[in-house]
C-alpha cells in the first residue's frame, strides 16, 4: 500500500521528528550538531519558512516549522540530504543516515505553538541528560530567553505571551520552568498521530487526504482559526490579516477538486481574484 501523499499549503505548521537510521547516534559531535544548525540556517535563507522551536538529540532531532510557498517535502529533502552527505563523508562512510522518511505531523495552528516548543525543548530533560532547559545547549530555549530572532522566529510565540517583550520572555521562563509535562502521555497524542488539531480540523484533513467530498463552506471553516473570521470573509470583509486565511482556504479548495470560479464564488470575488491570493504576500 503506497503512502498517503502529505497535505501542504501556505502557512501549514508541522511538527518534525527525524531519527538516526536503526535509531544509531548521527549527531554523535557537537560539530555534528552544529553542521545541522548550519545547514537548517542556509535552507531557512534560501527557502521560505519559519522555525519555531528545535532540539538536536544524539540521534534524532525535533522541528517546529511553518511553510510558506515553499513545500515542507522540499524544505526537508535538502536539510536531510545536506546533512546526511556531510555525516558519511566526515565518517568515510556509505549508506542511509536517517531512518526513512521524516515524521510530518500537521498542527492546525499558531495556537499550538506553545505547547509543542515546550514539549520539544523538554526533550532533554526527559533523557536525563540535564535538570533544566537552560543548561542544554541544543535546543532553540536559549534564544527566547534572550530575546534573540536569528535562525529561530520567537516573536509569533512571546508574543502570545505578552506585547511587552520583558513580561513575555518572564512569562516564558515561568512557564517552561513549571511542572514537568508528561512527555510519555503527549507523545501519544502527537507522535502516534499524523495531525494535531480540534477533531473537526482532524477529520477535514483526513477526507482531503482520502479525497473524500467536501463542501467550500467546510474547507473555509478549517482555514478558519475562528467562526468570526469564517463570518467576516463570507461577508466579503477586506481585512488585511484575514487574507492568510483566503490563501488557504484557496489552497485547500484547488486539491480538492473545485475551479477557482467556484472557489471565489464561494466567498464573493471573482476566479481572478481567487487565483491571484495565492501569489499575494
Amino acid at each position: 500500500m503506497g503512502r498517503k501523499s502529505r497535505i501542504e499549503y501556505y502557512g501549514a505548521i508541522y511538527y518534525i521528528i527525524q531519527r538516526g537510521n536503526n535509531r544509531k547516534p548521527i549527531f554523535i559531535e557537537d560539530r555534528d550538531k552544529k553542521n545541522l544548525l548550519e545547514i537548517l540556517s542556509e535552507t531557512k535563507e534560501i527557502y521560505d519558512f519559519k522555525i519555531y522551536a528545535y532540539v538536536i538529540m544524539d540521534n534524532y532531532y525535533h522541528f517546529l516549522i511553518q511553510t510558506f510557498n515553499i513545500p515542507i517535502s522540499k524544505v526537508m529533502h535538502s536539510i536531510n540530504t545536506r546533512y546526511a552527505k556531510y555525516y558519511n563523508s566526515s565518517r568515510k562512510r556509505t549508506g542511509p543516515v536517517f531512518k526513512g522518511r521524516y515524521t510530518g505531523i500537521l498542527v492546525q495552528d499558531e495556537s499550538y505553538i506553545l505547547t509543542l516548543t515546550r514539549y520539544i525543548h523538554n526533550n532533554p530533560i526527559c533523557e536525563k541528560i540535564c535538570t533544566t532547559m537552560e543548561n542544554y545547549k541544543w535546543s532553540s530555549d536559549i534564544f527566547y530567553r534572550i530575546n534573540m530572532e536569528s535562525i529561530v522566529d520567537i516573536d509569533e510565540l512571546l508574543n502570545m505571551l505578552s506585547l511587552n517583550r520583558t513580561e513575555a520572555i518572564n512569562k516564558y521562563i515561568e512557564l517552561m520552568a513549571g511542572n514537568s509535562i508528561d512527555n510519555s502521555a503527549f507523545k501519544d497524542i502527537s507522535e502516534k498521530s499524523h495531525i494535531i488539531g480540534t477533531d473537526e480540523f482532524k477529520n477535514t484533513i483526513t477526507n482531503l487526504e482520502e479525497k473524500q467530498p467536501l463542501d467550500l463552506d467546510q474547507i473555509l471553516e478549517i482555514a478558519c482559526p475562528r467562526k468570526e473570521d469564517y463570518r467576516l470573509i463570507k461577508e466579503g470583509s477586506r481585512k488585511r490579516y484575514l487574507t492568510k486565511y483566503k490563501k488557504i482556504y484557496v489552497e485547500l479548495g484547488r486539491k480538492a477538486g473545485y475551479t477557482y470560479e467556484q472557489i471565489g464564488n464561494n466567498i464573493g470575488v471573482t476566479r481572478a481574484s481567487a487565483r491571484l491570493l495565492l501569489k499575494s504576500k
